[in-house]
């Protein structure tokens, strides 16, 4: 489900993509909709707006007319006089309003002059000599539920109009109180004179209107809004619609480049496999032509320990142990980089200094000044830029002597003493120059019963931990005096440790190589 769900998506777009009009079509309507809301919104503020007003507007004449009914004409019923409460006040010398014609003028005057207010005080019960009130719908209806409820709180409201006009009714009821009743049962024009406190005579009635439409103008700030948000949307869209369509084409190329790249991939992988078939047969010939265990141990009055790792498959470290009669000499170096490329130069190192050993000089400097004319010749040959540096050191006696460039050489005296040497003045990284015989130097150094020389490259001392820190010279001088012990393969399998405890989970991006070997 999960595979399938992004397809269907895609071809919906690729569907919208493809047929512009139908997009275009799609994003006006989206435009369109939104002032719709906004329109919608508004009337509904509308309504709430004008259902208050008519809420407080018939409270308040209904609290006037009450009280008017209870501190007027109360009073003037209770003391009877020259003024007299009548609906014909106006024909009558000393007259007052009666609350109901009281409410009914106040109405008229309220509304009068407002075209989007009216005001009704009516009943389906009129006075014998007075015209027909005509009440609508929502007047019968209210009427009818008020008297069934006979709540003086009721109010009924209803909602007319469209989405451009809207109109609200509101009416209350209108029940006769003590006084009112003695008046209308006792009128001679009174529909009825079985009145009773509580009766419902009539309804209240307020209309007010609100024309929205007429008042559009007054929503100009968002009008502008949305005309310029749909501009800007509709430009947007089509700048949309423009890069969808260019991405579209570019998709489409894509598919086309994939598939003849998958046809490359498919010779590259048998390529590969031969490729890698060939890189594991220069491992496994750069593995063979390492010193075996019993050269190591079949060397006399010496102890060898020695370890290689290489950072890809084929590495570019080299060390070797070499031995014709009672001449050993043992090289330690470090291509450039690593890699196959690297692992050939190894390689060729190997060859040349095996066959000096055998045929060449003994001389130390003539014999590394012979084997770097080798391996210029070959570089050369090659057109390579790869070098090493390279030292060996020449065995005999209680005396070792040290020639060409690498890095330090660390000696473990038994009495626990250390000793530094440095190689930077005793030669010339092998494969730069012709002739490198002007910068080679010698240097013996004592090597008695229980000493101990430590050889490295420097994929020893730049081994990183996570945090990128060095494992550097001073960590590998501790580890090898706290691991100074009787034997070459134990002061090996410490340092070994100590490093692989440092690099941890990180990456090891170099070739390692120890050698450690004691004077028996």
């Amino acid at each position: 489900m999960q595979q399938t769900e992004p397809r269907r998506v895609d071809k919906f777009w690729l569907t919208l993509i493809e047929r512009p009009a139908v997009f275009l079509l799609l994003v006006v309507i989206g435009l369109a909709l939104l002032p719709v809301a906004v329109w919608m919104d508004l009337r509904s503020i509308s309504d709430a707006s004008l259902q208050a007003q008519a809420i407080d507007l018939d409270q308040t004449i209904s609290k006037i007319r009450n009280y008017y009914a209870q501190n007027i004409i109360a009073r003037v019923q209770d003391a009877p006089g020259d003024i007299t409460p009548t609906h014909e006040y106006h024909d009558t010398p000393g007259g007052i309003p009666i609350p109901a014609t009281l409410s009914i003028e106040l109405g008229e005057v309220i509304g009068g002059n407002a075209r989007n207010l009216e005001y009704r005080f009516v009943s389906d019960l009129p006075f014998e000599d007075r015209a027909s009130h005509n009440l609508t719908a929502f007047e019968i209806q209210a009427l009818e539920d008020f008297r069934e409820s006979r709540d003086p709180e009721d109010i009924e409201i209803g909602y007319e109009g469209s989405i451009f006009s809207r109109k609200i009714r509101i009416a209350s009821p209108v029940m006769l109180g003590e006084a009112c009743v003695a008046c209308h049962n006792s009128h001679p024009e009174s529909p009825k004179t079985d009145w009773t406190v509580g009766d419902v005579r009539g309804i209240q009635a307020i209309t007010i209107s609100q024309p929205i439409a007429e008042n559009l103008w007054a929503f100009r700030y968002l009008l502008l809004y949305f005309a310029g948000a749909g501009a800007i949307g509709a430009a947007v869209t089509g700048l949309q619609w423009h890069q969808a369509t260019r991405f579209h084409r570019m998709n489409r190329n894509l598919e086309k480049a994939n598939t003849e790249i998958a046809s490359l991939n498919e010779r590259l992988t048998s390529e590969n496999l031969r490729l890698g078939a060939e890189i594991e047969v220069a491992r496994q010939i750069q593995m063979m032509v390492l010193p075996t265990q019993d050269e190591l141990g079949g060397i006399r009055e010496l102890e060898i320990a020695a370890f290689m790792e290489p950072a890809d498959e084929v590495g570019g470290d080299y060390y070797d142990v070499l031995q014709l009669d009672d001449r050993v000499k043992i090289g330690i170096g470090d291509v450039t980089g690593h890699g196959l490329e690297s692992g050939v130069l190894m390689l060729m190192v190997q060859s040349v200094a095996v066959a000096l050993q055998e045929r060449g000089p003994s001389d130390p400097r003539q014999f590394l000044t012979a084997l770097n004319s080798a391996i210029c010749r070959n570089i050369k040959r090659t057109k390579t830029d790869k070098h090493l540096t390279l030292s060996f050191l020449d065995f005999e006696a209680d005396k070792v002597t040290l020639s060409g460039q690498h890095e330090e050489l660390i000696v473990l005296r038994p009495d626990g003493g250390c000793d530094i040497i440095d190689t930077v003045d005793l030669g010339f990284p092998i494969g730069l120059d012709d002739n490198i015989e002007p910068f080679i130097e010698t240097r013996e150094l004592v090597f008695g019963p229980g000493d101990i020389i430590i050889l490295y490259t420097d994929g020893v001392t730049e081994a990183a931990n996570p945090e990128g820190e060095l494992f550097g010279l001073d960590r590998l001088v501790d580890s090898a005096r706290r691991h100074n012990a009787p034997s070459a393969a134990r002061v090996l399998e410490g340092l070994l440790t100590d490093v692989k405890a440092h690099i941890a989970t990180q990456t090891v991006f170099d070739d390692i190589t120890l050698l450690v070997i004691r004077h028996n």
